[in-house]
């Protein structure tokens, strides 16, 4: 799949949370959304999932322009975790996922259900008949993730996917989408940058509403702190403060 934005704007009434962002990335992309709090890569998440419409510009996928409504046929090849995504709690992981399916058409996915879910969740034998509500947060969030991979989109979006997850958890998913990067285009979101270091192989770096980069891990890297997150604050100055008096803070009793 190629994905291609064309100046895409967003703005709600007048104040602009996405301004000209144009990019093309295709199948074996992984592409890091990097940016501070606000700076606007939910909203283009939300966009190129068709749940916000842009106020001016183009969302192309494989060079046909999505008008406001994306066809199901499109949207069947789309993977999404945004928004820290909903789950029905009253199923169990077996069943939402049973539920996912029968959205997406899969005649039989009871193979692909139990090999993810006994792959991510590491006390699945104990837990497959509980309800979902009864989850702790890491544990939802991998049903979660799981949930955008049983039909193998060619497109997958996901805002902050590892939320919650213990440091083994989380490189677990990590390998599993690693390994699945060169089947379909990513994009994903992390504060975390240990985590998009490991598997992005592009960086969207978003800040002031604006793109401040668009190209390869590489080539952002170098000239740059071998480190991704020094190189981020090099690109990326920290706001500006007004001065405060935190002394109430620091002093002792």
């Amino acid at each position: 799949m190629e994905v291609e934005l064309r100046q895409l704007t967003k703005a709600f009434g007048a104040k602009s949370i996405l301004r000209d962002v144009s990019l093309s990335a295709h199948t074996g992309y992984c592409v890091g959304v990097l940016g501070r709090n606000g700076a606007g890569k939910s909203t283009l998440f939300n966009l190129l999932t068709n749940v916000l419409l842009p106020t001016s510009g183009e969302i192309l996928l494989d060079g046909t322009a999505m008008g406001e409504t994306f066809p199901v046929a499109v949207k069947r090849r789309i993977g999404a975790l945004i928004n820290q995504g909903h789950l029905v709690e009253q199923l169990t992981a077996e069943e939402y996922l049973q539920f996912v399916a029968r959205i997406y058409e899969l005649p039989d996915a009871t193979a692909r259900i139990n090999s993810l879910l006994g792959h991510l969740l590491e006390d699945y034998d104990n837990v497959r008949r509980k309800r979902l509500s009864s989850f702790s947060t890491g544990m939802k969030q991998k049903v979660a993730v799981a949930s955008c991979l049983l039909h193998r989109p060619e497109l997958l979006i996901l805002d902050e996917p590892l939320n919650g997850l213990d440091i083994f958890s989380a490189e677990r998913i990590l390998e599993l989408l690693g390994s699945y990067r060169s089947q379909c285009l990513t994009f994903v979101s992390s504060h975390n940058l240990a985590h998009i270091e490991k598997i992005a192989t592009h960086l969207l770096i978003l800040d002031d509403s604006e793109v401040k980069y668009w190209g390869s891990m590489a080539d952002f890297l170098r000239g740059r702190e071998a480190y991704l997150n020094n190189a981020l604050l090099q690109l990326l100055h920290p706001a500006s403060t007004s001065a405060q008096d935190l002394t109430w803070l620091t002093t002792e009793r």
